[in-house]
């Protein structure tokens, strides 16, 4: 199917693939990491530490594009559209403007301190939207590099991680009461502000009843990947034409899928209701999940350490200023917005 060629580097990477997702099961009660992220770091540890032979290259490349383009595709057959209805107006406004303005935020700082156009948008965009699932959807359309996207994809995890933890305390401690201690409140700020989906359920579920509105809020984000996938090549030509003057804008076709994925789960939904979502979570999402841990290996494997080690200080700088900016404006949001308007 694949060919002679391929056929090492499909293998390896299903592999990690199946390492990963078997990791993430065993170990997701008490670790919150994706089995994308699990596939992404197995595989850079594996090419750093073991030689490894031009054979692979080939099966890597068609896993780490190809593949990896079809997988976001489809996991828009995963995320419905009436999201939007059921978090309501005021939240959908406060998801956006935040996304929105952590976008510009992002991008304005991360270049300003000498990162690339690729990586400012790639850690821009993951911080905004939703962490790896965005970073993967984004990188193929802006033609990042590995390492730009191993770079992004750090980030996103360990300050993710430190929000995790931190949501939660802030909460029961100085800012809950600043919150008039409304669980719902909790919920918005940390799907609104924390970057995976696994980190948002991990913070809103240590304070009863804030996790169905966190998953509301965070699923907004996650709809957004298709056209903010769209949006971020348009303005990452726009920023190479600048230069060259030769503007020419190509959407990505699997951004497109994404959106018409997305609305055909919509379509379902409202015919079938829980009758499909559970269909779609049992059948469906398990193994889209996998497909695109095995992307994430074959991202892996093209990724050098040196060539992180070179640019790492500037964009964990970067990242972490986005972060917290994230964080913050998220928070100002729920307060002065939300709130105010219950």
């Amino acid at each position: 199917m694949y060919g002679k060629g391929k056929t090492p580097g499909v293998l390896i990477t299903f592999l990690i693939a199946v390492i990963s997702y078997g990791t993430w099961w065993s170990t997701k009660s008490f670790i919150q990491i994706s089995p994308l992220l699990w596939a992404f770091v197995i595989s850079i540890l594996a090419t750093n530490l073991i030689p490894m032979k031009g054979s692979f290259d080939q099966g890597i490349e068609l896993i780490s594009t190809k593949m990896l383009k079809g997988a976001i595709a489809l996991l828009g057959i995963t995320i419905s559209a009436l999201v939007w209805l059921k978090l309501g107006l005021v939240g959908v406004i406060i998801v956006l403007l935040n996304l929105s303005i952590t976008f510009v935020f992002g991008m304005y700082t991360t270049r300003k301190i000498g990162l690339t156009n690729s990586l400012s948008i790639l850690i821009s965009s993951g911080t905004a939207i939703c962490g790896a699932s965005a970073i993967a959807a984004i990188s193929p359309a802006i033609r990042a590099k590995s390492e730009e996207v191993g770079l992004a994809l750090a980030c996103i995890t360990l300050f993710g991680l430190v929000a995790m933890f931190m949501f939660p305390i802030l909460f029961l401690s100085a800012i809950g009461s600043w919150l008039s201690n409304n669980v719902y409140a909790f919920g918005i700020w940390t799907g609104t502000g924390i970057h995976e989906t696994a980190q948002v359920i991990a913070a809103s579920s240590q304070i009863p009843g804030a996790v169905g509105m966190a998953l509301l809020a965070k699923s907004i984000r996650i709809f957004m990947i298709g056209p903010m996938s769209i949006l971020a090549t348009i303005l990452f030509n726009k920023i190479g034409a600048s230069k060259t003057g030769d503007l020419k804008i190509t959407i990505p076709w699997f951004a497109v899928a994404f959106i018409i994925f997305s609305l055909i789960n919509t379509g379902f939904e409202i015919s079938f209701g829980g009758i499909w979502v559970d269909f779609m979570k049992k059948f469906l999402k398990p193994p889209i999940l996998f497909v695109l841990a095995w992307s994430f290996a074959g991202i892996g494997f093209k990724v050098k350490l040196k060539d992180i080690i070179s640019i790492g200080p500037k964009a964990f700088i970067g990242g972490l200023v986005v972060a917290l900016f994230a964080g913050v404006t998220s928070l100002l949001l729920v307060k002065y917005v939300w709130l105010f308007t219950q």
